[in-house]
This record gives structure tokens, sequence and C-alpha cells, in this order.
């Protein structure tokens, strides 16, 4: 009976270290939640450099005496400073580990936000704020790459959940924080808050975070340039990474023409405006819950095109409405929580079936998705730029064509690559 005790006692202190260095090598059997809002608060310095400053815009256009279009190219460019630095940190952590890339990006980040506040033309902002968007992304690339370094499929898309939890709260408190802050400070001191963010950052990844990627795991520089070569040669990632920039799209497309359709297409203040985007991301906070219970009921594939069906449909309807007579407030509201539930629906499943179709780093998997989308967020971002603000009929109509392209992508993924 001793013997039998003795062996029940030993297997449980092996199952008991296997779990233990598991768990040192950055997997656990659960997704966290603790975890999940860590990894959110670092992912969220992106978008909070975004929201906190849109009450700011149409003063910012005052002020530098530009137009709306010439204002919202700052933002344009830190979407593309987001994109451009993503495939390098990627790489970097592939090879060096997650937390030093980390780290001298929040470094960037925080020089490039001092740098803004101290912008003394429009042209030095733009340069400034394309910098500011290169050292963001290192939270969103890292993030990412340890996700996957833990888990994949249906947990992983847990834990993506929990982070997005915390990032969808930055805009619904950015754009009233920023609005009630302009009474304070102006859109200068703004800037001087994210750098603060920045290092407030900083000083949580060295206290708290700990690394994800063991020195064994590690890849060298010539089987890193491989990866890249065959995740461009993998039709699933490129699709599902495709599928993930347009659902990114949708709210930043959205929040880049929103400030001058709301205040000069429907008179708001920018206190009033902003409530509305919060109540927006209010939405997309609840819909990103949902995600990964649908995704394991329904599938990624099924999920997207189900999603992008209703958006198709909702989107050519108020269009149709716009050409007639102008939209009320309470309709075009009514359509853009529509927009960000969407969002929040498809955009984990994209990036998680992005991720998990991947072979090799997760580090250039997370990077080269982010930069693909990005640069398409971007691009969309850019294009809504040139377009007029007093109509929503410019922005309904890239939106329009973002989801038709969603929806053929998502119908060419087939059923064997959805569940790779």
């Amino acid at each position: 009976m001793m013997n039998v005790t003795i062996v029940i006692k030993w297997e449980r202190v092996q199952i008991f270290m296997g779990e233990a260095s598991r768990t040192m090598a950055g997997e656990s059997a659960q997704p966290s939640l603790l975890l999940g809002i860590g990894f959110g608060l670092l992912s969220s310095l992106g978008p909070l450099a975004i929201d906190l400053y849109l009450p700011a815009m149409p003063g910012m256009a005052r002020e530098m005496a530009a137009d709306s279009g010439a204002v919202q190219r700052t933002l344009s460019a830190f979407f593309l400073g987001l994109a451009l630095a993503q495939i390098p940190l990627g790489t970097l952590g592939d090879r060096f580990g997650r937390r030093w890339p980390l780290i001298g990006g929040l470094i960037l980040f925080i020089l490039a936000s001092t740098a803004c506040a101290l912008a003394t033309s429009l042209e030095q902002l733009i340069v400034f704020r394309f910098l500011q968007g290169m050292g963001a992304c290192a939270g969103t690339s890292s993030v990412r790459a340890m996700i996957r370094d833990r888990h994949s499929g249906h947990r992983a898309a847990q834990l993506m959940a929990f982070t997005f939890l915390v990032i969808g709260i930055s805009p619904v408190l950015a754009p009233l924080a920023g609005s009630y802050l302009l009474q304070l400070t102006s859109w200068r001191g703004l800037f001087g808050l994210l750098a603060g963010g920045g290092l407030i950052a900083i000083l949580a990844v060295l206290l708290f975070l700990r690394e994800t990627l063991p020195p064994e795991r590690r890849q060298a520089r010539q089987s890193m340039l491989r990866s890249y070569g065959d995740l461009l040669a993998t039709p699933a990632f490129i699709g599902w990474t495709l599928v993930a920039g347009l659902a990114t799209t949708i709210p930043f497309a959205f929040v880049t023409a929103a400030p001058f359709i709301f205040s000069l297409g429907f008179a708001l203040s920018a206190h009033e405006y902003s409530l509305l985007l919060a109540l927006n991301a209010g939405t997309s906070i609840i819909a990103t819950q949902f995600a990964p219970g649908l995704m394991k009921r329904l599938g990624a594939r099924r999920l997207v095109l189900t999603v992008a069906t209703i958006a198709l449909v909702a989107t050519a309807a108020i269009a149709l409405a716009a050409m007639k007579q102008p939209v009320a407030l309470p309709l075009f509201q009514l359509y853009s929580m529509l927009l960000f539930a969407i969002a929040g629906l498809i955009l984990t499943p994209a990036a998680i079936s992005a991720l998990d179709a991947a072979a090799g780093g997760a580090g250039a998997a997370a990077g080269l998705l982010g930069t693909l989308q990005l640069a398409i967020t971007a691009l969309a971002s850019g294009i809504v730029s040139l377009l007029p603000s007093l109509s929503i009929l410019p922005l309904v109509s890239v939106l329009g064509g973002a989801f038709a392209i969603m929806w053929v992508t998502a119908g060419l993924i087939g059923p064997r690559q959805a569940r790779a």
C-alpha cells in the first residue's frame, strides 16, 4: 500500500513539474484573464494614440490653417508607420526573444510622442506621427507573437479576445478623455500624456512580463528569411490576413472620417460625437467577446461569410437611403454600431486563423500579418482622407468595397484551409 502511495505521489510530482516546465516555456493550460489584460494594455498604446486626439483634429486644422484632409493624413501616417515596423519587430522577436524588441519600440514611441507635442508644422507632425506608429506597433506585434507562443486555435482566440477587451476600452474612454482634456490643455498636451503612457508600459514590461520564447526556440537569420517566403506562399495565411486587414479597416476608416462628418455634417460638438464614438467602441467590445464561441461553433470561414453578408446588405441599404436624402443621425449611428460589431466579430477569428495557417516563427507570422493588415488599413484611411467629409457616401463606398472583397476572399478560402 505504501509503495502504491509513493508511486501516485511521484506521478503527481512529475505532472506538476511538467506543468511548471510548460509554464516557464511560455505555455499554460488555460488562457489567463490577467495575462490578457496585461497584453491588452500593451496593445492599447496604438489605439490610444489614435483615439485620444480625435476630438482635437478640427481644432488642429484651424490652428495650422490646413484642410481636414491634411490633418487626416497624420492618421494615415500613423497607420503606415504601424504597418512597416511589424516585420522588423517580428524578425527581431524570433531571433532575440520578445521582450527587448518590445522595449525598444516603446522607447521610440515615447520619443516620437514628445516630438509630436513639440511639432511646429503639419509636415513635421506627419513625420513624427509616422515614427510614433512605428513605436506603437511594438505592443501589437509582440503581443500577438507572445499569444502564439502560448496557444493556438480556440484558446488563442480566447486570449486574443481578453486582449481586445482591454484594447476596446480605449476607443470608449480615449475620445471622451480627449474632449475633457482639451478643456485643460491643448492637443500638444495630449501627445505629452501619450509619452507618459509609453513610459508606464516600459516599466510594466521590465517588472512583470516574462520572456515567452526561450533561447532553444529562437531562429537563425537564414530560417527567418525562409519563414517569410513560406508565409507568402501559403494561400490560407494570405487570405486570412486580407480578411483581418479589411476588418481593421472598418473602424479605422470610420474614425478617419467621423470627426468631420459629425462636426460638419451633423453639427455636433467634440464632446457630443465623442459619446457616439464611445458607444460604437462599447458595441465592438461586446461583439469581440462572442467571437471565440462563434468561431468554435461555426468555424472562422462560415462566421466571416455570414457577417460579411449582413454588412453588405446594411451598407447597400444606407447608401441607397443617402442617395435620396440626407441620412438622419440616429440611422447613421445605428449603422456605425453595426460596423463596429462586425469588426469585433471578424477580427479575432481572422487573425488567429492566419497565425494558425502559418508555419515557422510566430514573430515572423505576427509581423507579416500586422504589416499587411495595417497597410490595407492605411490605404483605406488614405483614400477616405482624400474624399469629401460632408457626406457619408464616400465613407460608405469605401466600406462597401471592403465588405465585398472580404466576402469574396473568405469564399475562396476552402474548408480545409479554413481549418488549417
